[in-house]
């Protein structure tokens, strides 16, 4: 048969068994990779988690737990170098004393992510605060129509018939190493594409991709977080730093601020009224 005649039918052929069009992501499917029960919290009951109350004083120790590396992907230096960023800013602004990741070997046994065993290494290292990062990845594959030339063999190392899209989500929660309690939470995704020839694309390359940019968007939301954490120090610090530090100004009747240290709590004498004194003056006289 003429390859003039062929070529329409392994083209047909071809498309008949490979997803041609845009990718489409199952979120929801992600989000239950996330949730894959690496993580545990062994509260016993709702009414004990909502006893739990903040302590976190600022410059603090943070220490974090970087998830391991799942299947087709991995933390890179560079990622680390990224996450550094915020970690270095934050110890500039006085928010960080010190931020580290917790050493492998103390963290070998909980591979499965029990936040109470996170936290007793975390205690260990004298962190005053566990970050605690995971990250998922879906990646989705399909051809153009250029995949055609695949059918050439050269066509399929030279032309770029496929595509690779991944999507790269990762979560954070910090909550404090002596009783658990949550501060608060960071999330970031982003989507890396690539386009190549068939034989030759890697989905790991569109992972990396689309990982790189999540991190650096995960480390802005680490950023903004910290610093609201920072500025909005709970209620009953507040109150005792007044008490303590005698620093808040009081305002007496004329208006005239005076600082606290500086009043006269001292009982005053009885007042003496004018009136009746001169009353008892002219009955003795």
């Amino acid at each position: 048969m003429p390859i003039s005649k062929t070529l329409p039918f392994l083209f047909l052929s071809l498309c008949g068994c490979t997803h041609l069009g845009a990718a489409s992501f199952d979120r929801n499917a992600l989000r239950e990779r996330l949730k894959d029960g690496s993580v545990q919290m062994p509260d016993s009951t709702i009414a004990a988690a909502r006893d739990l109350k903040p302590q976190l004083r600022f410059p603090c120790r943070i220490a974090v737990y970087l998830q391991p590396e799942n299947g087709d992907w991995r933390w890179t230096p560079e990622d680390k170098a990224a996450m550094e960023v915020w970690a270095t800013a934050l110890k500039k602004e006085g928010i960080a004393a010190d931020v580290f990741t917790l050493p492998q070997i103390l963290t070998a046994k909980s591979d499965k992510g029990d936040l109470k065993e996170l936290r007793v290494a975390a205690a260990k290292c004298g962190a005053d605060v566990l970050l605690v990062i995971h990250a998922a990845s879906q990646t989705t594959s399909y051809k153009n129509f250029a995949a055609v030339f695949n059918l050439t063999i050269v066509g399929g190392f030279v032309v770029p018939g496929s595509h690779s899209d991944s999507l790269f989500a990762i979560e954070g929660v910090l909550l404090d190493v002596d009783n658990g309690y949550i501060y608060t939470a960071m999330q970031a995704e982003s989507v890396g594409k690539i386009m190549r020839p068939t034989f030759v694309i890697e989905d790991k390359d569109a992972v990396a991709k689309a990982k790189t940019k999540a991190v650096a968007a995960f480390s802005d939301d680490v950023l903004k977080r910290m610093r609201v954490l920072a500025t909005l120090p709970p209620a009953a610090d507040r109150a005792g730093r007044i008490i303590v530090e005698g620093n808040e100004p009081a305002k007496p009747a004329e208006g005239k601020a005076i600082p606290i240290s500086n009043l006269d709590l001292r009982p005053s004498a009885p007042r003496t009224c004018p009136r009746s004194s001169r009353h008892r003056s002219t009955r003795a006289a």
